[in-house]
């Protein structure tokens, strides 16, 4: 390859790079995203511990406790959208902001949800245990 032509593209690469770099976390917004997340995770916890003594699943609680906390679950996706948006300028930039946010919104509602099932089938393992 013609060296001439591949400065250009490690110059797009290193942009790129640099572009995946800047985290949105520094933002004025990151506050908000954790005190929401905060919130939301407080509301789950709550919810779920109303449920651990339900003969129903350990999924089920974690579905009905999410539910039960839509409202903060929302304020939470406005906080992180706002939060990784930051300084987004260009079209791609905003799109991949998006990206970013939902794919951030899934894990963390997935990882709360993981929480919550561990902790009820904890709890449950404990109370059979017991003589």
């Amino acid at each position: 390859m013609n060296p001439k032509r591949l400065i250009p593209i490690l110059c797009l690469l290193a942009a790129g790079c640099a572009q995946l770099e800047r985290e949105p976390e520094h933002s004025p917004y990151a506050g908000r995203m954790t005190e929401a997340g905060d919130l939301y995770l407080a509301c789950v916890s709550r919810e779920a511990e109303k449920n651990m003594k339900n003969p129903t699943s350990s999924e089920e609680i974690a579905t009905a406790a999410h539910g039960r906390c839509w409202t903060e679950w929302e304020k939470y996706g406005v906080a992180t959208r706002a939060n990784f948006a930051h300084n987004a300028m260009t079209r791609e930039e905003v799109q991949f902001a998006e990206d970013r946010s939902e794919g951030h919104l899934r894990q963390y509602e997935r990882e709360a949800r993981r929480g919550i099932v561990d902790a009820v089938v904890n709890r449950n393992l404990k109370s059979t245990s017991k003589p």
